[in-house]
């Protein structure tokens, strides 16, 4: 059975997936927009907001689920790789969740931007935002209640990371010089030292990661229902 639920358990395992849906409950848990769900008898918890599913665990009931989601029917799906077989699913875009442990002290100083610059910054073809009024209202929601850290230098970088407790994942980074990729990227493990540090990233820019002392922990994917 799938049933509503209002609060969490807590996170005891590296997923990008989980930290995602904690991130979004610590921020909208009080919006009767955004809603989230249990499967009984399994490890498995999804969320919905805006049309966009995540869901998160290792062992659902497949038929339920893949019943779950005809009824819902979200315009996106996040979950792992393993995940979509279950479900029967082809994820259009897949990623690898990278992770290492924040454990940097010492980082250059950010730039005092406003929410406007740093959409300017991050708004490149692979991020993919959303239209700037839908991303200043989440940004300074989150920011404003303590779940979320930017770092950007004017024309140069920029990033932000969400956290929830002991966990943080990166929400987007952009770099418009060779260089600052790598400067945004340590701000940010500085900004959120001893928390365990979760990447959802590309191939093509994997090795950056991994260079910036991040491992490859499993994959996952994002679907997007047809227009």
């Amino acid at each position: 059975m799938i049933k509503l639920i209002k609060e969490l358990p807590e996170i005891n395992t590296l997923s990008a997936e989980l930290t995602k849906l904690h991130c979004l409950f610590d921020s909208y848990k009080d919006d009767k927009s955004v809603l989230f769900w249990e499967q009984e008898g399994t490890d498995t918890l999804i969320s919905l907001s805006d049309g966009n599913m995540i869901i998160s665990g290792t062992n659902p009931h497949q038929e339920e689920l893949k019943e779950f989601i005809s009824v819902i029917s979200p315009s996106s799906i996040f979950t792992s790789e393993e995940n979509f077989e279950k479900i029967g699913l082809e994820p259009q875009k897949k990623v690898h969740i990278m992770h290492r442990k924040a454990d940097v002290t010492e980082c250059e100083q950010r730039d005092d931007l406003t929410s406007e610059e740093i959409y300017g910054l991050l708004n490149v073809p692979v991020l993919e935002l959303p239209s700037y009024p839908d991303f200043a209202v989440d940004y300074c929601r989150r920011k404003n209640k303590g779940y979320a850290d930017y770092f950007a230098l004017k024309g140069k970088c920029a990033g932000i990371a969400l956290n929830t407790g002991n966990y943080a994942i990166l929400n987007g980074i952009a770099s418009h010089e060779k260089g600052y990729g790598s400067i945004a990227l340590t701000a940010l493990l500085k900004y959120n030292l001893g928390r365990e540090f979760l990447v959802c990233c590309r191939s093509a820019v994997k090795g950056f990661y991994e260079k910036n002392g991040f491992k490859e922990i499993y994959k996952a994917g994002y679907w997007v229902k047809n227009k």
